[in-house]
């Protein structure tokens, strides 16, 4: 089934289930579109996820820890390039199991703030939300090759209510995880 992501109130909502696996799509991985995470900006990176950091977390106030989660999606924003980043929204009505997600009908994150307890899939929510942004943007400019290629994956977006396996699978759905990992194992020091 696709999606109009200019058009059509859609929301990839990110939640805990089939977290962390990988997909084969054939394309190129968000690694491999030019964006670093440990470049020369690594420093600033490395201070943003400070407040992630488990016993860190932990002794933030729930303000303290949106306020961190507005600067890595500020720090993501600078990172992609992305001149229109989506206004972040924090909810507690939505469902359980689900960290967040981003609407490009409404260009808003939206994050539940009942779900941000774990720092790490807190990050990740910000990050793979984040790039989701950055591919919608990217789609917008029908003269770049990677932007039509968004815009295809856009158009034949498939749900995961639909067919889980092919969302998984999907080039954006891929590329949004990649980049998120990225975030994942910096956290983790494995970067």
């Amino acid at each position: 089934m696709g999606v109009n992501f200019e058009t059509d109130n859609w929301s990839d909502i990110r939640g805990g289930t089939g977290i962390g696996t990988r997909a084969d799509y054939g394309g190129e991985l968000a690694g491999d579109t030019g964006i670093d995470l440990n470049d020369s900006d690594g420093d600033r990176l490395d201070s943003v996820l400070d407040s992630f950091k488990e016993d860190n977390w932990s002794d933030l106030s729930l303000e303290e820890q949106k306020q961190s989660i507005t600067d890595l999606a500020s720090y993501v924003a600078a990172d992609t390039g992305n001149e229109n980043p989506p206004e972040i929204i924090f909810r507690d009505d939505m469902n359980d199991g689900e960290y967040g997600g981003y609407n490009p009908g409404t260009n808003k994150l939206e994050i539940n703030v009942n779900m941000i307890g774990d720092s790490a899939e807190a990050a990740d929510t910000i990050a793979h939300e984040m790039w989701h942004a950055h591919q919608q943007q990217c789609a917008l400019d029908p003269t770049s090759e990677k932007g039509r290629e968004y815009q295809e994956g856009f158009d034949n977006y498939i749900s995961p209510e639909y067919d889980f396996e092919g969302y998984q699978n999907q080039m954006v759905e891929a590329e949004a995880r990649e980049y998120a990992q990225g975030f994942k194992d910096r956290l983790a020091g494995a970067v």
